[in-house]
């Protein structure tokens, strides 16, 4: 029993420190921190960093500053079809993205350990009903699915966090699975076990915490497909609605030819937020990876 506390304390130890030394060795993966931080800090200070407000067009006179170059309005990115200043809403869509982000992979993980583990510990017919369900959803293109989902419920950033949370939780569980199905042998299970400690108790205090670090990859990198996922939907018109401004929608001002071609400040800084945002959780992600295997040489 002492050994097996002995090599609990050496795990954590090793997720405390060694973990982070590797990670900070992964110069992308700082990268993509840096940015990431960079866009939370955007989100949440977008009324102080926004020019003027994103959801009301800019006048000269009686004149509406249409179309208008950054060179030609005075803005920092220019105004969109309607007048609106394209840099205030670019940061006020931030605080779209990265919330659905965060909430819709908070509620797939969620889901994801919690029937991974009941599949994972106790096996039998749990683990066949569970796994038959992830077979099921894993049979629609997971795309297809959210469209038909949000189509059926009214579009709100509200509906698109649940739905793509709803749709993505299957990859989670199959992780926990697998990986509670390698750990539930091992000696502190087995000690936790004929001390007689719930299994409440052992999956949540003894099994969890010990694949954790798959369960944080895998959010990271769902973080990234939740965002693109929901740039899609709103490009497509089934996701976050006009007012409210989001990369997605921003897109859909480059469905105009003479938009595409020549003002490109209305929906290239959009495109070039979703690409950085997903490139640098995708850096986070590898680096993560890299940093908690344990068996990665110092």
């Amino acid at each position: 029993m002492e050994n097996t506390k002995k090599r609990f304390k050496r795990r954590q130890s090793l997720f405390k420190t060694d973990a982070w030394k590797r990670f900070k060795k992964n110069k992308l993966a700082l990268l993509g921190t840096a940015v990431i931080l960079i866009m939370i800090l955007a989100a949440i200070f977008a009324p102080v960093l926004a020019q003027n407000d994103p959801y009301i067009s800019l006048q000269e006179g009686s004149t509406i500053l249409k179309n208008m170059s950054p060179s030609e309005s005075g803005t920092i990115l220019g105004t969109d079809s309607i007048g609106r200043d394209v840099f205030s809403r670019l940061v006020y869509a931030a605080r779209v993205s990265m919330s659905v982000g965060l909430v819709a992979v908070g509620i797939s993980t969620v889901i994801g350990i919690v029937l991974g583990s009941i599949s994972g510990y106790f096996g039998g017919v749990a683990d066949m009903v569970i796994m038959r369900c992830v077979d099921v959803v894993n049979c629609f293109p997971v795309m297809f699915l959210i469209i038909i989902v949000a189509t059926i419920l009214e579009p709100s950033i509200y509906n698109i966090m649940v739905i793509i949370g709803l749709c993505n939780w299957t990859g989670t569980a199959r992780l926990v699975r697998g990986e509670i199905l390698r750990v539930r042998e091992m000696e502190y299970v087995q000690a936790a076990v004929s001390l007689g400690a719930s299994d409440f108790r052992i999956i949540f205090s003894h099994v969890i915490p010990n694949v954790m670090a798959p369960i944080i990859v895998e959010a990271t990198m769902q973080m990234a497909r939740a965002i693109m996922t929901e740039a899609s939907l709103s490009y497509l018109g089934c996701g976050v609605q006009l007012p409210t401004a989001s990369w997605g929608n921003m897109l859909n001002e480059a469905n105009n030819l003479a938009t595409l071609t020549s003002r490109p400040w209305q929906w290239l800084p959009a495109g070039a937020c979703i690409f950085l945002a997903v490139l640098s959780i995708n850096f986070i992600g590898d680096g993560l990876r890299d940093a908690l295997d344990a068996k990665q040489k110092k």
